[in-house]
This record gives C-alpha cells, sequence and structure tokens, in this order.
C-alpha cells in the first residue's frame, strides 16, 4: 500500500521507519511530529478498511484508546486554568449522591491521579454498562472503593473518563464533549471527537486484531482479577468497530483522531495558548508511581497530574523522563517532550496484542529521537 504525506527532510528516518513497516503489511495507520510548534512529519498509509480497497487517507479517523484520557485530563488543566475547576475540591462538591459509601474525601486531584479507588465498582454489573453514561455514573457514585483511595495510583481502566467526564460536566454546566468541542478541538482545530456522528464513523478506520477475544479474556478465566473486573462493563462481543463504541462518550477511551490531531493536542501540554506556563510546568513534575507493576495492566506506570510520564520499555514515550503522554491499547500514542519540544502523535488499525508500547510505536519513537 502507498504511504503519503509530508515530510522534513531531517526526519526522513522516521519517514522510512514507516514506509516499511507499511510496506511489510504489519502496519496500517499514520504518525504525525511537530518541533517547536510546527508539523516536521505527517504521514498516512496501508488501508483503513481490509477488503474493501479502501485506502487510509489523511482525514482516516482511528480509536485511540486510553490516549483519550490524556485529552480529558488536558480539558481538565484548562478549566483548572480558568477557575472553572478547583483540584483540590472534593468530588461530592460538584457530583450530587458521589459522598455516598464513604467517599466524601475524594477530590479531582485523585480522579486525575488515579487514586480515587474505584479502578472498578463493588458488585457485579450488567454486561453492556460501559455505553450508558447515566448507568455508568450512578453505578461509580453509589459504590464504595474497591480499593484504598489516596494510595499508590491504580489505573482507572475504563473509570476514568466517566469520572473526569462526570467531574467538569457538572463544574461547566454542559455535556463534556460539548466542552471538549469548545475548549480544546475548535480552538486547535484538532481532528479528534468522541461520540461519533454517522459523518465520523463513515471515515473511521476499522480496527483488526489477530485474537479479539484476548481483551476479554480474564473474564472468563480470571473474573476476580482487578483488571477483568476494570473490564466488566463491556459486552462480550465487541471488537470496537461497533456504532455503539463509536458513538458513545466514553472518556477513558472511545476517542477517534487523526495522528495529525492527537500531534496538536498534546502539544498543547508544553507549549502553546491553552494552559499557562505555571501549569504547564507543575505538569513535567512526577506524582506518583505505580507500587512495582501496576495491578490492572502489570507493568510500571509513572504518573503526573493525568498524565503518564515515559517508562521504557512499557510506555516507551522516548528517553527524557520527563516526557507526558499517554500509551492507548491497540498501540496508539500521543506524547510531548517539554525539553525537546517535540509533540508525536500515532494511531494504528492494526492492533497489537501486548500492554504497553508496540514494538512498531518504539521503533518510530527510536527514529525520531535518533533524528533529534
Amino acid at each position: 500500500m502507498a504511504v503519503h504525506g509530508t515530510c522534513d527532510s531531517a526526519f526522513e528516518a522516521v519517514a522510512e521507519t514507516f514506509r516499511r513497516s507499511v510496506a511489510s503489511g504489519e502496519e496500517r495507520g499514520a504518525i504525525c511530529l511537530r518541533l517547536e510548534g510546527r508539523e516536521v512529519l505527517n504521514f498516512w498509509g496501508g488501508d483503513a478498511d481490509p477488503g474493501k480497497s479502501s485506502p487510509w487517507r489523511e482525514n482516516t479517523l482511528a480509536c485511540c484508546f486510553s490516549v483519550t484520557k490524556g485529552v480529558f485530563a488536558l480539558l481538565a488543566h484548562r478549566l483548572i486554568d480558568t477557575g472553572q475547576l478547583d483540584p483540590e475540591a472534593p468530588v461530592a462538591s460538584l457530583w450530587r449522591g458521589f459522598e455516598a459509601a464513604g467517599k466524601g474525601e475524594i477530590t479531582v486531584f485523585d480522579i486525575l491521579t488515579h487514586r480515587a479507588g474505584l479502578p472498578a465498582v463493588e458488585g457485579p454489573v450488567p454486561e453492556g454498562l460501559l455505553y450508558d453514561r447515566d448507568g455508568m455514573e450512578f453505578a461509580l457514585a453509589a459504590s464504595a472503593h474497591v480499593i484504598p483511595p489516596k494510595a499508590a495510583p491504580v489505573y482507572h481502566n475504563m473509570t476514568y473518563g466517566y469520572l473526569l467526564g462526570g467531574v467538569i460536566a457538572r463544574a461547566v454546566g454542559a455535556p463534556v464533549e460539548t466542552v471538549l468541542r469548545d475548549e480544546i478541538t475548535e480552538l486547535l482545530d484538532a481532528d479528534f471527537t468522541i461520540g461519533l456522528s454517522e459523518a465520523d464513523q463513515a471515515r473511521a478506520a476499522r480496527l483488526s486484531q489477530d485474537d479479539p477475544r484476548a481483551l476479554f479474556a480474564a473474564l472468563d478465566e480470571a473474573p476476580e482479577t482487578l483488571f477483568a473486573r476494570s473490564m466488566a462493563f463491556f459486552a462480550r462481543d465487541e471488537d470496537f468497530n461497533t456504532a455503539r463504541w463509536r458513538s458513545a462518550v466514553i472518556g477513558s477511551g472511545s476517542g477517534h483522531a487523526t495522528a495529525r490531531g492527537i500531534a496538536l493536542i498534546y502539544e498543547q501540554f508544553i507549549r502553546g495558548r491553552l494552559l499557562s506556563s505555571e501549569r504547564r510546568a507543575a505538569l513535567r513534575r512526577p506524582a506518583y508511581e505505580s507500587d512495582g507493576d501496576d495491578p490492572i495492566l502489570g507493568m510500571p506506570i509513572r504518573y503526573g497530574e493525568g498524565v503518564e510520564l515515559s517508562t521504557p520499555p512499557a510506555l516507551d514515550f522516548g528517553p527524557n523522563p520527563a516526557t507526558l503522554g499517554y500509551w492507548g491499547a491497540g498501540g496508539a500514542q500521543g506524547f510531548a517532550d517539554p525539553d525537546a519540544e517535540v509533540a508525536f502523535g500515532y494511531v494504528t488499525g492494526r492492533m497489537d496484542a501486548a500492554l504497553g508500547s508496540s514494538a512498531r510505536a518504539r521503533a518510530l519513537v527510536a527514529a525520531t529521537y535518533a533524528c533529534l
């Protein structure tokens, strides 16, 4: 399949790495790099929908999974800067009923840093609850902590977006997707959307997996583990191409974007006009580290305030430990290096089975830093 796009000659090694991956059949997707506020590479290639003669285009959207969490975190920091959100405020001061079952002391900051104690909820949940915003918010507000809050962070896999999105919506008085559009994506002209319209679904890439059941195997094999409990909200037959997934506003993972859209958004963590210099500086500082391997993902994670910090090889955002971003299931990544002033966006239609940065993503990251 052909590869298209533009590239500054200094980053030709990144372009060639991407070309080889597409030519081998391993890759179909897109990558975008921005350096010091300017675009230096934007490439796309492969099939958007295998078997249908549908080439990947510049405006093809791909699900970026947990890269969405970082976009929601950026929105939260934007609202903190504008005085619409207080990170130290108890969630219950915004969200009526959240204080139930002893959660009155949980703060917005606890949610941002995966320390709310709610990577799952108490008791069984109905299959498919994940696509029901009201149902998810009710379950989270009613539940007691399932792990100790305000302790070492534990990855809030599928609850993070509903927790943070619920806080944002209540603070502003508008649906979180509307706030995101008004405060982030329209201002940046960034092609990132959540809760896809029919028109946007028509340009979304079809995702493929070597083993479509792999992510849900724990529901049958080890249902009491935290990972399984964090995945129990899904419909068991979800393949991430369904209308219910694409149209839902799931801030933990249903965001769809171009690589360029991700790079434009993540760049705002380190430069640009959406955050104050004081807030951008705060984001560079490590907030917490998981206690050994995170019990949800089974790998070490270092957290900033709503972002992951580079922890190669598991979360490979390059050699700078202050680089911040998010990895998404299947291999998508968005990050920004505050020292090199590099922003990186990568999406793929061929999901990698491994948790953490895929071999394809790591090759692109290595090529990027070799060019600096």
